[in-house]
């Protein structure tokens, strides 16, 4: 029903979309060529078909907003707004897909509306899939599972929050890259976000988030003290096993 209400939007154009210099990524990158003529249409066509299917998915979430303000349950209702994963337009000249470590794919956007969250406020704070459970559990007054990974992101929420995760595991498995594990880090105080990935085959990247969010500039060098920093920080995500693994997340 929506099939023609966006046509002609072309897809985003991240500073990374069609990278011209790709000489210091890994080589599963490095190789790729400048994406064609042919494969900028398919990403504009692409972007087009999604934009317009998701306004039924608007439709959607306006009802159920409606359904509950007209039931008197809004002001007492949580509403989370979120993705599983990102997908490439053509950044760092990946024409489609996902499972790669760069933010396109694993920086996800995070909405909350709901009691005690203040309208307007962001927060920089790095929230995981595994957080959901604990968190739904916890503003539904709940018992947690003994089993559930992750934290409530209710203090996040409702602005209480004191120490909290800096950094974060990212893994991947062959698939559209080589395997991978990686961390990626927030700024605090005067040390910047950071992302550091190791790749099967001995590849490795290092990137700084605050001036440089769109992964263009590899750092890494095996002479790095911040990457030896990092893959030591690394190691410790990799083997960490129930809280170990909050201690290891929020670090030292």
């Amino acid at each position: 029903r929506d099939a023609h209400a966006y046509d002609g939007v072309r897809g985003p154009r991240l500073p990374s979309f069609n990278e011209a210099n790709v000489s210091d990524k890994p080589p599963w990158i490095s190789k790729r060529p400048s994406l064609a003529p042919d494969q900028l249409a398919t990403i504009n066509t692409r972007h087009e078909n999604r934009v317009e299917s998701l306004q039924a998915v608007d439709d959607l979430v306006q009802g159920v907003v409606d359904t509950l303000r007209s039931a008197g349950e809004l002001r007492n209702t949580y509403i989370f707004f979120t993705s599983d994963n990102g997908f490439y337009h053509g950044e760092h000249r990946i024409p489609k897909e996902k499972w790669r470590p760069y933010e396109e794919d694993v920086h996800m956007p995070l909405l909350v509306r709901g009691p005690g969250v203040a309208a307007g406020s962001t927060t920089r704070k790095i929230a995981l899939n595994t957080d959901y459970l604990p968190t739904f559990t916890d503003l539904a007054g709940t018992r947690t599972p003994s089993y559930a990974d992750g934290r409530t992101l209710g203090p996040v929420l409702n602005g209480t929050v004191t120490r909290w995760r800096s950094a974060v595991l990212l893994e991947g498995a062959a698939h559209y890259s080589p395997t991978y594990e990686g961390i990626r880090t927030i700024g605090i105080g005067s040390a910047p976000g950071r992302k550091y990935v190791e790749y099967s085959g001995g590849a490795r990247e290092l990137y700084n988030l605050d001036v440089d969010p769109n992964e263009r500039t590899n750092h890494y060098s095996s002479s790095s003290p911040v990457a030896a920093s990092l893959a030591a920080r690394l190691r410790a995500l990799d083997d960490c096993a129930g809280d170990a693994c909050f201690k290891a997340e929020n670090g030292p």
